[in-house]
C-alpha cells in the first residue's frame, strides 16, 4: 500500500477532517468511486480519527460488500445514488461539523461570501429539508445535476467532489466558511463583491485545494504515525 491507495487516502482524509474541526462522532462518511466502476469505497461506524486503511470497505451500488465487511451506516445509500447519477463525482464527504450544523438550522441558508475561502462554494450549494416522511435519499435530488454541496437542515452537509483530496479540503473549508458566516452576520459584516468572488474561485481551486491537502498530510505524519505504518516501506 502506498500514498495513492484509495483506502489510505480515505483514512487520511477522515483524520484530517477530525484534526481540522469536522468531528462527526461515528456518523461521518468519506467515500470514493472505485476505479473499476463496480461500486465505491466507504468507511463504517467509527470516529474519524480512528480510521485505518484496513477499515475501508468496497460496496457495489446495491450496497453489497465486495471487499471487507464492516458495520455501515444505512445513510451510505445516498453515496451510491450520487455516484450513479453524477459521473463527475468521484468522492463524497458527509459531516456534522459544528458551525455547518448550526448554520443548517436556518432553513434555506447556504454559506455566504463573508471570507475569501467561501469563494470555493459560490454557486455550488443547495439546501435540503428532511420532513421525516420522504425518503432520506431524496437529498440526492437536492444536489441535482451540477451542485457540489448540500446543506441539510438541522443536520450537516454533503460535499460531492472530483477526488478524495478535494472533497476533504472542501469539507474543512466549508466548516471554516460557515463559522465566518455566523460570526460576520452577528458583527454586521458584509459579503465580498461578486467580481472578487469569481476571480478568486478559480485560483482557490487551482492552488489552495492541492496545497492544503499536502500540508495536512504532512501534519498527519507527526500527529498520526500509526496511519503511516500501513504503508509499504
Amino acid at each position: 500500500m502506498d500514498l495513492d491507495d484509495v483506502r489510505f487516502r480515505i483514512a487520511a482524509g477522515r483524520r484530517i477532517l477530525y484534526r481540522e474541526g469536522c468531528d462527526s462522532n461515528v456518523g461521518g462518511h468519506v467515500s470514493a468511486r472505485a476505479d473499476e466502476g463496480d461500486g465505491f469505497w466507504v468507511t463504517g461506524f467509527e470516529y474519524l480519527d480512528q480510521t485505518m486503511p484496513a477499515n475501508v470497505a468496497k460496496l457495489d451500488f446495491d450496497l453489497q460488500p465486495l471487499v471487507g465487511a464492516h458495520e455501515l451506516s444505512p445513510a451510505v445509500n445516498f453515496h451510491s445514488l450520487i455516484y450513479q447519477r453524477r459521473p463527475d463525482v468521484n468522492a463524497i464527504v458527509h459531516v456534522h461539523s459544528h458551525h455547518v450544523s448550526v448554520l443548517s438550522s436556518i432553513e434555506g441558508q447556504t454559506v455566504g461570501m463573508y471570507n475569501v475561502v467561501a469563494v470555493l462554494f459560490h454557486d455550488e450549494q443547495a439546501t435540503y429539508l428532511d420532513d421525516g416522511v420522504k425518503a432520506h435519499t431524496d437529498v440526492v435530488d437536492a444536489l441535482g445535476p451540477d451542485k457540489h454541496v448540500v446543506i441539510m437542515k438541522n443536520h450537516g452537509a454533503i460535499v460531492a467532489s472530483d477526488s478524495v483530496e478535494n472533497a476533504v479540503i472542501e469539507a474543512i473549508t466549508l466548516e471554516a466558511a460557515a463559522r465566518y458566516h455566523l460570526e460576520c452576520v452577528a458583527a454586521g459584516g458584509t459579503e465580498i463583491l461578486e467580481a472578487e468572488v469569481l476571480g478568486g474561485k478559480a485560483m482557490y481551486r487551482k492552488h489552495y485545494l492541492p496545497q492544503m491537502w499536502r500540508a495536512n498530510l504532512a501534519r498527519l505524519r507527526r500527529s498520526d504515525p500509526d496511519l503511516f505504518e500501513a504503508l509499504t516501506p
